[in-house]
């Protein structure tokens, strides 16, 4: 429970600068989104991925959020959702993945990294996600 909460609190730190991210944070949320996230929501993020179409909720347009949202992309939720995937509160059930803890243990694969740097490393991960779909935003 201590990885959610400040893997959740680390995008209060950011959300200040949301909306401004790099090209190489949305460059490498792009390459992230497409290894992991596009087999689900589809190579343009319209929710027709391969393996979506297999589940009974299928995967979300993720290039509406923010017109769903009266025209502010919702960044900390967004976040949130890869962070503890689709089981979070407020979310409902779905087969969405819990990114943050995939993001981790793939970090402390590495050698030398330790918790706390993999809790760094999990949170940008996400946050370039984050940065990406915002920047498809219809």
């Amino acid at each position: 429970m201590k990885l959610k909460t400040a893997m959740t609190a680390a995008v209060l730190a950011v959300c200040s600068g949301a909306g401004h991210a790099d090209d190489s944070a949305i460059v490498l949320g792009k390459s992230i989104y497409g290894s992991l996230c596009a087999v689900c929501h589809g190579p343009d993020a319209k929710g027709g991925g391969q393996v979506g179409e297999l589940f009974e909720v299928k995967p979300p347009d993720l290039t509406t959020l923010a017109a769903q949202n009266d025209g502010q992309f919702p960044f900390s939720d967004a976040y949130e959702v890869v962070i503890l995937g689709m089981e979070a509160p407020g979310h409902g059930s779905s087969e969405m993945p819990i990114w943050g803890d995939y993001f981790m243990a793939d970090a402390l694969t590495d050698r030398g990294v330790n918790k706390s740097d993999a809790m760094t490393i999990a949170a940008g991960r996400a946050l370039s996600v984050v940065y990406y779909l915002e920047s498809i935003q219809e």
